[in-house]
């Protein structure tokens, strides 16, 4: 008699179904596992041996035949557990249970006890897609999908669960009740943005960024506060959606790095400048997302961007236009979503003080060359803001230091800056919700050009700008996201000459830089 049970696997955010299929046959006792199964997926056989027992389960002496459907797709990890022993149990008459309709999640313990895995949350929502109607996970998941809809949920701690009612047809177990999902309050701490001396340029870039998810290329010597201003960005974002909680959760669940819980704080990623291919794009093995993936939604900051590999910052292009990352591995093609705001931070030249009007450049000529030549043409023109940090620190020169700590931001400012913003991005959405954006960055030129119209005075002015500076159509149309930011952020419809003049002051960089 052949039991079948399911779960599931995923390849990226790809969830397929796996078909537990188990025969039992007279012969020398033996568990055979076959299904491409990974070296964690054949010691399940000690584990759920060793479960069994100290559940007071005698272990039939067959020849047990265990196959994960479809068997020409690698197999990895240990969420296949509680699959497995279910329909072992069923096999051995111990449990009546009709299954077809539900998906077993979970690594065992010794001792029988269910251990949490990941992934469970993309596991979970393509069961739902999958048309399954109810799935068993391990109680410490459950936090994940607590916010979840459109199928039954059963969390338990422990194999004895399913063992309590044997004869029963149907789980005999509590479901869980979807919560309301509810971002927690701002935690209170020390404020970065509010210990800002001056910088008020980089400051209202820092809110266009934020408000409009723009990249933002900071150039400027040491000291000027470039990683200062990178790191306040956080405290001006606001949190996530419902639907991109959920999305961020599912990427950090894949990566093994879920906090036991939704996510409901955009991420802040600063990766060290010798990270590699695989940890800022993704891919290894088991595959994982990058970097760039795991600060979807939220912020990526490269620190000393020229100290980074060159063929490593080009790889980023594509990414960047496109808010995914696609990659072309033996096991198919894996596509992770990275609607990231890219932040880089770099100095003018190796020794850092290339132009700075304060301390003499001791770099060569060709070395300053080569340094900048890390950052190519096509990456460039994708960073919407370009500025130069090192103004304040020229202008305040021979300011008294009293005074240019007077010019912080004070608390009300800042709470005014957060509403602000929180208002931009929600027109934003509103106004592109048929290509369901976040927010104006993520759009492609197409559905810019469709859904903005520049009255005649504008269009004048920003192409006599495109002209005298030769903008690029990337450029161009930059220009433009820049503006109806800077729009949107007093809440004006339309875009008007002032703030394309405006914008096109944070598309312009110094002769030194």
């Amino acid at each position: 008699m052949v039991t079948r049970t399911y779960t599931a696997a995923h390849l990226g955010l790809d969830v397929y179904p796996v078909e537990v299929e188990i025969d039992g046959k007279q012969g020398i006792p033996q568990f055979v596992l076959i299904g491409l199964a990974s070296r964690a997926v054949e010691e399940a056989k000690e584990r759920i041996t060793s479960a069994l027992h100290n559940c007071g389960i005698r272990v039939r002496s067959k020849r047990t035949i265990v196959n994960l459907a479809p068997a020409s797709v690698p197999k990895s990890g240990t969420a296949f557990d509680l699959a497995i022993v279910i329909g072992l149990l069923k096999m051995y008459g111990e449990l009546s249970l009709i299954t077809d309709d539900t998906l077993f999640l979970g690594e065992l313990a010794l001792d029988g006890k269910v251990k949490p895995i990941p992934g469970v949350l993309p596991l979970v929502i393509g069961a739902r897609k999958l048309g399954f109607q109810r799935v068993v996970i391990p109680e410490q998941n459950s936090a994940e999908v607590s916010t979840l809809t459109g199928i039954e949920i059963f969390a338990i701690e422990h194999l004895q669960e399913l063992l309590s009612h044997p004869e029963s047809e149907t789980l005999q177990l509590a479901r869980m009740k979807p919560q309301l999902f509810a971002p927690p309050p701002a935690a209170q701490t020390s404020s970065t943005f509010l210990h800002i001396i001056g910088q008020e340029k980089a400051k209202r870039a820092l809110v266009m960024a934020a408000a409009g998810g723009h990249h933002l290329l900071l150039s400027g010597p040491p000291g000027s506060g470039k990683t200062q201003l990178a790191r306040a960005l956080p405290e001006i974002l606001s949190s996530l959606l419902e639907s991109e909680s959920i999305e961020v959760t599912a990427l950090y669940s894949i990566a093994n790095m879920s906090p036991h819980g939704l996510i409901t704080q955009r991420p802040f990623r600063s990766p060290h400048h010798t990270i590699s291919r695989t940890g800022l794009l993704g891919g290894g093995n088991p595959i994982r997302p990058g970097e760039l993936s795991l600060a979807h939604h939220g912020v990526l900051f490269l620190d000393e961007l020229l100290e980074f590999p060159g063929a490593l910052l080009d790889m980023l292009r594509q990414p960047l236009e496109e808010k995914s990352v696609t990659l072309s591995l033996n096991s198919g093609r894996i596509t992770f979503p990275a609607a990231t705001t890219l932040i880089a931070a770099t100095n003018p030249c190796p020794c850092g003080y290339f132009g700075s009007g304060y301390k003499a450049c001791i770099c060569p000529p060709g070395n300053i060359a080569r340094y900048r030549q890390k950052l190519s043409g096509p990456l460039l023109d994708r960073f919407d803001i370009q500025l130069e940090v090192d103004q304040e620190r020229r202008l305040f020169g021979e300011t008294p230091l009293p005074e240019m700590c007077s010019r912080n931001p004070t608390e009300k400012i800042l709470s005014t800056i957060k509403t602000q913003i929180a208002a931009c991005r929600a027109a934003q959405r509103t106004r592109y919700k048929q290509f369901n954006c976040g927010s104006i960055s993520q759009l492609s030129f197409t559905q810019l050009q469709e859904t903005t119209k520049l009255a005649p005075l504008t269009q004048r002015t920003l192409s006599a700008f495109a002209l005298t500076q030769n903008l690029t159509g990337r450029g161009y149309w930059a220009i433009i996201k820049l503006a109806q930011t800077i729009a949107d952020l007093t809440a004006e419809e339309n875009i008007t000459p002032r703030h394309i003049q405006e914008a096109v002051t944070f598309r312009q960089f110094s002769a030194n830089c």
